[in-house]
């Protein structure tokens, strides 16, 4: 099953602060849902980070290992990545490409946030429909904690 998501977010925040939340690995991790624990993979040559996701879909309750590559860095307008993994029993299994992009807009930054992911295993089975909806969720999740991050303190009233 092949999913694919484009979704725009404005953010109240310059292009470089949001790059650099972007490029903030551990901070930018503590905002996705579902993602329990991130860390850099000591490749050479190579910026890529294992994960694990745990989520719960339909019935299912998924954890998942993912390995995320990144593919190009462009400062500070895009960043893309590639992505792979599978549960500890290899039932359920995903792959596939994300970009994320960046361009100044009234009053900040507009991102752009595509993903192409192709299902594999059990979870398939379950469709498209409950499976974009979770993910659509999710997004709607970490979009509120992106905006959280640059929400502006108003200060003691």
């Amino acid at each position: 099953m092949l999913l694919k998501l484009t979704e725009e977010l404005p953010l109240d925040a310059s292009i470089e602060e949001v790059w650099n939340l972007l490029r903030d690995t551990p901070r930018l991790t503590r905002l996705l849902p579902g993602v329990e624990n991130v860390a850099p993979l000591n490749k050479e040559g190579v910026e890529a980070y294992a994960a694990s996701l745990s989520e719960k879909i339909g019935p299912f309750k998924i954890t998942m290992t993912l390995e995320v590559r990144v593919t190009e860095a462009i400062e500070p307008t895009q960043l893309k990545a590639a992505i792979k993994g599978a549960d500890s029993m290899a039932l359920n299994r995903i792959t596939g490409s994300m970009q994320v992009s960046l361009r100044p807009a009234s009053p900040g930054t507009q991102m752009q946030f595509e993903a192409s992911i192709e299902i594999l295993g059990k979870l398939a089975t379950l469709g498209a429909v409950p499976i974009r909806r979770r993910t659509t969720q999710a997004f709607a999740e970490f979009a509120q904690n992106i905006r959280a991050q640059f929400a502006k303190d108003p200060g003691p009233s």
